[in-house]
């Protein structure tokens, strides 16, 4: 985690500092990557990085799950998540969302090396990180189609959650293989190909989670 001086900065400096650690870390991979590259890239003394994180690792790290949270809120400015459940999540602003990978290609390719395997023996505990963000999110939504009276209420969220998992997996691998196939950038017939999977995902879910 960031020390406390990090958290004092200001959001456009905070995200200039993990955009070019990102920038780093993509280009170079983690061994070679070179913190005064990053201070540099991000406007700041070498020695500030050191007082915004105790080393390189704990920037990785952190570099990741920024990336995934900050895909995370701008989703959640798009349809906001106390108005969303789990078939809402994958169903509400899909274009946009789509429109927004585009945008972030850096996001995007360094978020799909970490998930990949790229990063050795770092992987298993960045995965640890990024599976303990998503499920807290996942949760969440479980929690509100309980409360809209979406999700049936006689499993406990731990089944629920692993039943989620289980559908979405290989579902969201096989749409963002897509979306990467097509730069993000999909014509009509292909935006459609991935909607209908989309669609077809959220119909299991129905029938195993809803009511």
């Amino acid at each position: 985690m960031p020390k406390r001086t990090f958290n004092r900065l200001d959001d456009d400096k905070k995200e200039r500092v993990m955009r070019a650690a990102i920038g780093e870390f993509q280009a170079h991979g983690f061994e070679k990557a070179k913190i005064e590259v990053i201070a540099q890239n991000a406007g700041v003394a070498k020695g500030s990085i050191y007082q915004y994180f105790d080393d390189k690792k704990e920037l990785f790290i952190y570099s990741v799950t920024w990336a995934l949270e900050y895909f995370m809120k701008v989703i959640d400015r798009q349809t906001p998540l106390k108005d969303m459940d789990v078939y809402d999540y994958f169903l509400s602003g899909s274009r946009e969302r789509f429109k927004l990978l585009k945008r972030e290609p850096l996001l995007v390719a360094f978020s799909m090396d970490v998930v990949s395997g790229k990063y050795g023996s770092l992987a298993k505990e960045v995965n640890s990180e990024l599976n303990r963000i998503g499920e807290e999110y996942e949760l969440k939504l479980i929690a509100n189609g309980r409360k809209r009276g979406t999700i049936r209420d006689d499993l406990d969220d731990k089944t629920l959650l692993l039943f989620f998992q289980g559908v979405t997996e290989k579902f969201t691998t096989e749409i963002m293989e897509k979306a990467e196939g097509f730069k993000y950038e999909p014509t009509e017939e292909q935006y459609c190909e991935m909607e209908s999977l989309m669609r077809k995902m959220v119909s299991l879910l129905k029938q195993g989670m809803g009511r």
